[in-house]
């Protein structure tokens, strides 16, 4: 290895270690910062390590029911639209890169222009919508909300891994009277789990952080969702930052357990991905 390739990996081993330190350490903070007393969580000019660790944030936090019955919603709502948004997402995905019909790249530069409007913009006709089908303050109407949002950028993801896989798959499945949805189920859908994880991920990250949209559709206090109750630490004069910091560690733990969960098949559709690019 030459010196000029070696002070090339230098600078690029520096730059990364620079962009890790960015990235974990805003989480650092907000984890030491719940670690600390109120008065040292308000103390200026902050400190970076806690003079006395304190679990107290935590304990009031358990003891909140409002709170904690805010976690449990927010689980009634992410895993059903999760669970529902990627099956319609699979089979519409399916549909997309096996058959051929007319208008298929324009129904499919449709699908992606829905994605792209911001979802302020969804708010006001989600709401009239809803209002009238008797959605309002239900956790019904937020999952089916979330589907408008999220499954067009599902069917993009999961349409480029289908394409992925060998079509004389399904042939010689179809030789042996397998029907199509069998197909799917049986060959399409083993050979998909890393695709499919990716898309788990995505949606259930989005339905588990979405402020607007429930704080929008929901009104009554036992259905608020654990995002939008946080909000209740942002006070007019005063941010108790110690609770709203242990109330985001808390937040972080779903999301954290379901990357862990499917890790295997994460790195398995990146690999793909890169090795496909």
């Amino acid at each position: 290895m030459t010196k000029k390739n070696k002070t090339i990996r230098a600078i690029l081993f520096i730059i990364l270690v620079l962009f890790a330190i960015y990235t974990v350490m805003p989480i650092f903070w907000v984890f030491v910062t719940s670690l600390k007393t109120a008065e040292e969580a308000r103390s200026f000019p902050p400190t970076l390590i806690p003079k006395e660790v304190t679990f107290q944030n935590y304990q009031l936090l358990l003891q909140d029911e409002q709170m904690m019955r805010s976690f449990l919603n927010s689980i009634i709502v992410a895993v059903p639209a999760t669970l529902l948004c990627v099956i319609i997402s699979a089979l519409a995905a399916f549909a997309f890169s096996r058959y051929k019909f007319r208008g298929k790249k324009q129904l499919l530069a449709g699908v992606m222009g829905i994605f792209m409007i911001p979802i302020t913009m969804n708010t006001i006709p989600l709401y009239l919508i809803f209002q009238r089908m008797g959605l309002l303050d239900t956790y019904a109407g937020v999952i089916l909300a979330y589907q408008v949002l999220i499954i067009p950028l599902n069917i993009f993801i999961l349409k480029n891994h289908f394409d992925t896989i060998p079509v004389s798959l399904e042939e010689a499945a179809a030789l042996d009277g397998a029907t199509t949805m069998q197909r799917f189920t049986k060959v399409i859908m083993p050979l998909s789990w890393p695709g499919l994880s990716i898309s788990f991920i995505f949606t259930f990250r989005f339905a588990w952080n979405e402020f607007v949209l429930p704080m929008i559709l929901i009104s009554s206090p036992s259905k608020t969702v654990f995002q939008v109750a946080m909000y209740r630490f942002l006070g007019l004069y005063s941010i108790d930052w110690g609770l709203l910091s242990a109330a985001i560690v808390i937040g972080m733990i779903p999301i954290l357990i379901i990357i862990i969960f499917f890790q295997r098949q994460l790195l398995q559709g990146i690999q793909a991905g890169s090795i496909k690019g």
